[in-house]
């Protein structure tokens, strides 16, 4: 029988991005397994939010920099007085307050920090104070690709493991088109959707997906262009669309949805265009578990999970005429990308979804635990 177990999780994420979203749902489903968790995270903010409505034990965490000594001896105290037998950081400044708690306070929890971006690991003198720190018990990266980072850093093999992201099955699953969506948003029958979900950014790389699609708009093949997520809607990628000469008809700027399910289902083909920082992404992963055919960057871990004509296609990173290749052939040859679509979501229903993350998380916590 599993000891239940005390778990602080730590996150200084405010707004909502895939990292919010894996830490809840690991507490979710750890909670759900009978251990008790309690989310810090700054108050009001969307993990705040949604973890109240999932009926977590909340603290208001909310560092101000890198190494803001106030707050981390109000973790001090938080841990002396709830005295978790786990605190798991998800977030860099949560890192830095975890790791000046710990050495404050007189209880040794482990103390386990998860690494989800690709960014190169900095080797100032701070910095390697605070990932070689031995109040660190263990890393856990979402790629092997990510692994091999810190291994590379010099961090011991055995104090490294790689856990994949999960993905709701319950929520993203394989449906038909929400016609709620093809309604609401005006699409034409037969018109393929084409589509990346994603806060825009330079590193997301939504400029290289639309360089690639205005070439094929160029040929007067017919498409449609979807964006969903953060700023996608701003007046920046409507100049960039204008630009490219993308015309307004063709193109559907969602901004930040909730319904990212339905958005989902209404697509030909999903993507990832990430030049920079990506580790294993997201929306590709929720594209795959609901059966929609992908076309992703290959970057980081992104080829742990789509292999390539094999569960989706990948293309180098930045390398808009690469893309475009592969989304002519996709768009083409629609029996091979949906072979693919398939093998892919028996790939994640077998190794990406929540309740296995969650099962190898608490797998991992209880190897550390009994290494102290």
């Amino acid at each position: 029988m599993e000891r239940n177990l005390r778990i602080l999780h730590l996150s200084e994420s405010f707004g909502w991005s895939g990292g919010a979203a894996q830490a809840l749902a690991l507490a979710v489903q750890l909670e759900a397994r009978g251990h008790k968790n309690m989310l810090a995270a700054p108050e009001g903010g969307d993990l705040w939010k949604k973890a109240d409505v999932a009926g977590l034990e909340l603290y208001n965490f909310r560092p101000g920099r890198d190494y803001d000594l106030p707050c981390a001896y109000k973790l001090a105290h938080l841990i002396e007085r709830w005295k978790p037998d786990v605190i798991h950081a998800h977030h860099p400044k949560a890192h830095a307050m975890g790791l000046i708690a710990k050495a404050i306070t007189r209880r040794r929890p482990v103390f386990v920090v998860t690494r989800r971006v690709s960014h190169p690991l900095i080797k100032t003198f701070f910095a390697r104070l605070k990932y070689k720190s031995s109040l660190v018990n263990g890393y856990i990266t979402v790629a092997e690709a990510i692994r091999a980072m810190f291994l590379a850093y010099g961090i011991a093999a055995d104090k490294v493991r790689t856990i994949y992201s999960g993905v709701d099955t319950a929520r993203f699953k394989p449906c038909p088109p929400s016609e709620r969506i093809i309604k609401e948003l005006g699409l034409p029958p037969g018109v393929p959707v084409v589509g990346l979900v994603g806060n825009y950014s330079f590193d997301k790389g939504q400029r290289v997906l639309i360089e690639a699609v205005s070439r094929l708009m160029g040929e007067r093949k017919k498409i449609i262009l979807l964006l969903a997520g953060r700023d996608t809607d701003s007046g920046e990628v409507r100049e960039l669309l204008t630009q490219k000469g993308v015309p307004p008809e063709n193109t559907r700027l969602l901004g930040l949805r909730q319904d990212v399910p339905e958005i989902l289902s209404v697509l030909s083909v999903s993507l990832n265009c990430a030049i920079k920082g990506e580790a294993l992404s997201g929306s590709i992963r929720e594209s795959m578990a609901m059966g929609v055919p992908v076309i992703a960057s290959d970057i980081s871990g992104n080829g742990e999970l789509v292999r390539t004509n094999e569960t989706g296609m990948l293309f180098p990173p930045g390398d808009d005429t690469a893309l475009y290749v592969r989304l002519k052939q996709a768009l083409s040859d629609t029996g091979d990308i949906r072979a693919m679509a398939e093998r892919g979501l028996a790939l994640v229903r077998a190794d990406f979804t929540a309740e296995v993350m969650a099962r190898k998380t608490f797998l991992y916590y209880r190897e550390l635990l009994t290494r102290i």
